[in-house]
């Protein structure tokens, strides 16, 4: 039932889109926007790297974070993606070769469900078990309002007292300015709200 629900809800809000397309391009940009989520930055303990992007640029985003002093070290959740291949192996080694230092790194396999709810369960259990109180939540910028909508409601089911923010990634292959003239971009885009859409219902 849920799912023929949100399969008709995504037709209707493709459609929406399509009719935004066709009279404003500054109504569509502002589609994207509503998906970005960004806070003031202030130095952290730790920095984690959501995984879910093949293009590398949220460890960029990180190593980035990590040589400005904004973080001590950086944790990595990841999935097995072929045989013998995890992404998270595959992060790390990104930003070793970006210059930071392997034994400021915590990787490790998610062990629940591989999804942004998963994932953050997997992160936060990692902060508690290292003592870390504060850290930075680096993903694509499209992908930053629901991570932080996420977080905070695992944040407060586990009863967790954290000192974080979100910082949002520039994705190439999903920019929030003209989104809609990339093919990969408006699937990410339409798949992102019904994701969100997803969130509330079952949340």
């Amino acid at each position: 039932m849920k799912k023929r629900i949100l399969t008709r809800i995504g037709i209707v809000f493709t459609l929406s889109l399509f009719i935004f397309y066709l009279t404003s391009d500054r109504l569509m940009n502002e589609v994207s926007k509503f998906l970005v989520h960004s806070d003031p930055l202030e130095p952290a303990e730790a920095i984690i790297v959501l995984s879910g992007s093949g293009t590398g640029h949220r460890i960029r985003a990180a190593a980035m974070l990590f040589q400005k002093g904004l973080g001590k070290i950086i944790i990595i959740s990841g999935e097995k993606i072929y045989p013998g291949y995890y992404t998270h192996t595959l992060m790390k080694n990104h930003a070793i070769n970006l210059g930071v230092p392997e034994d400021k790194i915590i990787a490790s396999k998610i062990e629940g469900q591989v999804s942004t709810w998963g994932e953050g369960i997997e992160n936060l259990k990692k902060l508690k078990e290292n003592n870390f109180k504060s850290f930075i939540v680096v993903t694509s910028a499209f992908h930053s309002y629901r991570t932080h909508i996420i977080y905070d409601q695992l944040i407060s089911d586990f009863g967790y007292n954290f000192k974080w923010s979100v910082y949002p990634a520039e994705d190439p292959r999903v920019p929030i300015e003209g989104w809609w003239t990339k093919r990969v971009a408006r699937i990410a885009i339409v798949l992102e709200y019904m994701k969100l859409l997803y969130f509330h219902i079952e949340h």
